[in-house]
């Protein structure tokens, strides 16, 4: 999400339209990084979630993987959106 926003307003603030590999490349640079983070964080709490009940591990790993993921992803995406032009005017912002 930091790469693609910074991208996008940076294309926005010259008045540029990107093209595709421009605005959406970050989006999938904040992907791989996010996937990185999460790669290396699981295991240090993956134990710890181990001792805990089905349910309760289902819950943590939602709101601690798959929430943030789609937070990160769709505001992303929606950066790069904006950038190329598709959606929102400045107005909305």
């Amino acid at each position: 999400m930091i790469l693609s926003r910074w991208s996008a307003r940076r294309h926005i603030a010259a008045g540029s339209r990107p093209g595709w590999l421009m605005a959406w490349g970050p989006v999938a640079a904040d992907a791989i990084l996010l996937a990185l983070v999460f790669a290396l964080a699981l295991p240090a709490i993956w134990p710890t979630l181990m001792g805990w009940p089905i349910w309760l591990r289902i819950l943590a790993l939602f709101a601690g993987v798959f929430l943030p993921i789609q937070a990160v992803l769709i505001t992303a995406s929606l950066w790069a959106a904006r950038a190329r032009g598709q959606i929102f005017s400045d107005s909305d912002f």
